[in-house]
């Protein structure tokens, strides 16, 4: 006879099992549509992705503008640099230096002020040109979103019209019109969150990685260890609290499908004074369905607040870290590249 410790670690291991199922099926049924109605769309998908790539890179070198400012901020006059030949070292060094000896011959030429205010000017159109590349990437991108949802909305209307007669006497009209609305509201916005983890989130991480282990490869390691782990959690929980109700959109159908029955059976309605009946049965319908939405509300507005939290948790912990580094004297890192290290690993967190 089997245990029952046995027979409920297998019915555990079985729903596990199902659920992996569940989220393959989601993904290949996802592929499945892209794959179908994103190719006329190709074109706008590859500038989409060009412009992700040059944002990556001008918000790396436009936070990269925060470390002479605090060099001049926190140093003083304390550190004086002098230009290298191109020629006489390593290409990242010698590009560092003669970037800090820019600011450093400008700050000896034409005073403190004026070289911070060189520098924040120079902060503000290097964040014009990567807010730019932003918004490009998303013009590019909407096009995408449009057409998809176009597509997809007159694909399910040329089936409504092929469909027998015998279909609509056992469908209600109004869970075919919440389809046409609400469902394919949903597959937008999941095709445009989708569309940035598959697209923009990753050349985000990648080239913010990549900087980080320039910067430092012993903290990157420690990250490295610790961002698994704390995306993970955060991916679980705002999952969790963002995800949308069944429940919810079944509601919305039969709303939908009260009113279309009231609007085709008015006469009828009023011939034999069910006014009353009806109302209460559409009040009725609709209090459900104001419980329902305002409790996928509730949890969904917690996502945000929930993220941030976990997410400054995270930030917390590789301050801390990387603090105790700079503080014991070890020559990984000094303080204005720790801060400018930061923003960048702030940068990631959400997209991770």
């Amino acid at each position: 006879m089997v245990d029952s410790a046995d027979s409920l670690a297998f019915i555990c291991l079985l729903e596990r099992y199902v659920l992996i199922l569940h989220k393959i099926l989601a993904m290949k049924e996802f592929l499945q549509i892209l794959r179908r109605f994103v190719p006329p769309y190709k074109g706008y998908l590859v500038l989409n992705i060009v412009f992700n790539i040059l944002a990556a890179i001008l918000t790396l070198f436009s936070f990269a503008l925060i470390i002479p400012i605090l060099q001049m901020l926190f140093l003083g006059d304390g550190v004086e640099y002098h230009f290298m030949p191109w020629d006489s070292g390593s290409l990242k060094d010698v590009v560092i230096n003669n970037f800090y000896y820019s600011a450093y011959y400008c700050k000896i030429t034409y005073g403190s002020s004026a070289t911070l205010a060189m520098l924040a000017g120079a902060l503000v159109v290097m964040t014009a040109f990567k807010t730019g590349t932003t918004y490009l990437s998303s013009h590019f991108l909407i096009p995408i979103r449009a057409g998809v949802v176009r597509d997809i909305r007159n694909y399910v209307y040329d089936k409504i019209v092929s469909l027998p007669i015998g279909f609509f006497t056992t469908e209600r009209k109004g869970d075919v019109m919440a389809r046409m609305s609400g469902d394919v509201a949903e597959i937008e916005n999941s095709i445009m969150s989708s569309l940035d983890m598959m697209f923009k989130n990753p050349i985000m991480i990648v080239v913010c990685l990549v900087m980080m282990l320039t910067i430092s490869w012993q903290l990157t390691l420690f990250v490295f260890v610790l961002l698994p782990i704390a995306g993970y959690i955060m991916g679980k929980v705002g999952k969790r609290l963002k995800r949308t109700s069944l429940e919810g959109q079944q509601q919305w159908g039969a709303l939908m499908a009260t009113i279309e029955e009231t609007l085709g059976g008015l006469r009828i309605i009023k011939a034999f004074n069910a006014e009353h009946k009806i109302r209460s049965r559409f009040h009725d319908e609709n209090q459900r369905f104001f419980r329902t939405s305002t409790r996928i509300s509730r949890r969904q507005a917690l996502a945000h607040p929930m993220s941030e939290f976990l997410g400054t948790a995270t930030i917390a912990i590789v301050l801390w870290f990387g603090g105790t580094l700079i503080l014991s004297g070890h020559n990984i890192i000094d303080a204005p590249t720790f801060i400018y290290y930061m923003v960048i690993f702030y940068n990631i967190i959400n997209p991770a």
